[in-house]
């Protein structure tokens, strides 16, 4: 792996970061609506506005909030939250296991469903797999998640009464390590509050899913078609190679690296999505807390997700580009000539 080109995608990564900030800062500075006011209500005096306006820093010129913002970035404080009365870092580590927990658990669900289901669709191209997979990726493209959420949420909850329609468990957990409540309960070798962590993560997991899981579906189908059209998938049937070998190995490994750059592009839609899926399911993540901050003008808030979120999708769309010569050695043989 080139280290040159690994420091200029960091030193990219922090000019990203940088340009959202002013631009992320500006935004929440000129858009209509005061903080001050939506935080302490209709009956608080001039001089309470005034002097929360000064704890906050919000009387003093657009540049001198902007450097004290940064500064104290470097200190972890972000400022205080209007919404949760709090430091904004304080609740980020807090909310932020339970976001990541729900995306990987959707990203999961997408890959490990999509890919094979799209293998199948290629290798029966036309047939009633490959006519499934189009009602399935159209059921998954087509409909709000809002709504499909909902939905679940009658069927699985309220008419069969599997699963909790709601929150993220609902037993006591094991101490707190890692964050994600799968791993910590493991940890701890609670079953019990393993097996009521996944019940509560299956109904958004699959609502956040369903749309990646369709497009990832789609996209492996077209791309195995092409790596079909190609002379080895037919030389490696006439040597007498058994048919699994050849899909899954040899022409699946050719076809993904087109769909990583689709799943690449695919997460930061998935950390939008999120904020729907987070507020049906009320799951304590912090894309529900970013609606709420967004809604109650929390400056503070609203900034401080907005950089934790595109921190990751940098830092995500990295390890995609990273995991390119892994799974195919031509673009590394390529980068070292």
């Amino acid at each position: 792996m080139n280290l040159n080109y690994i420091l200029s995608r960091l030193a990219q990564m922090i000019v990203v970061l940088v340009g959202v900030s002013v631009l992320i800062f500006v935004l929440t500075r000129v858009l209509p609506g005061d903080p001050v006011a939506a935080a302490l209500g209709d009956r608080a005096t001039v001089g309470q506005m005034a002097q929360l306006r000064a704890e906050m820093g919000l009387d003093l010129p657009l540049w001198q909030q902007y450097a004290r913002f940064v500064t104290g970035l470097f200190s972890g404080n972000m400022g205080l939250s209007l919404v949760e009365k709090r430091d904004v870092s304080i609740v980020i580590a807090e909310r932020l296991p339970a976001t990541l927990e729900l995306i990987f658990a959707a990203l999961f669900i997408a890959i490990v469903v999509g890919v094979p289901l799209g293998v199948l669709a290629a290798v029966n191209r036309n047939g009633i797999i490959d006519q499934v997979s189009r009602v399935v990726a159209l059921f998954g493209v087509s409909f709000p998640q809002f709504w499909v959420g909902i939905m679940l949420q009658l069927l699985m909850g309220l008419a069969l009464a599997w699963l909790p329609i709601t929150g993220r468990s609902s037993v006591p957990m094991p101490p707190a390590i890692t964050g994600f409540l799968t791993i910590d309960s493991l940890v701890a070798l609670d079953f019990t509050a393993f097996g009521n962590a996944i019940r509560h993560l299956i109904c958004p997991a699959l609502v956040l899913a369903a749309g990646p899981l369709a497009t990832i579906m789609r996209m492996v189908r077209a791309n195995m078609i092409d790596e079909f059209e190609k002379p080895y998938p037919e030389l490696a049937q006439a040597l007498g190679m058994h048919p699994f070998i050849i899909n899954f190995k040899y022409v699946l490994r050719n076809a993904f690296t087109p769909t990583l750059t689709l799943i690449g592009f695919l997460i930061p839609i998935m950390i939008g999505s999120s904020f729907v899926v987070e507020k049906v399911f009320a799951w304590p993540g912090l894309a529900r807390y970013g609606a709420d901050a967004i809604m109650a003008n929390d400056f503070n808030g609203v900034i401080g997700i907005t950089l934790v979120i595109c921190f990751f999708v940098v830092l995500l769309n990295l390890i995609v580009d990273l995991l390119y010569p892994i799974i195919d050695p031509r673009i590394r043989l390529g980068a070292e000539k």
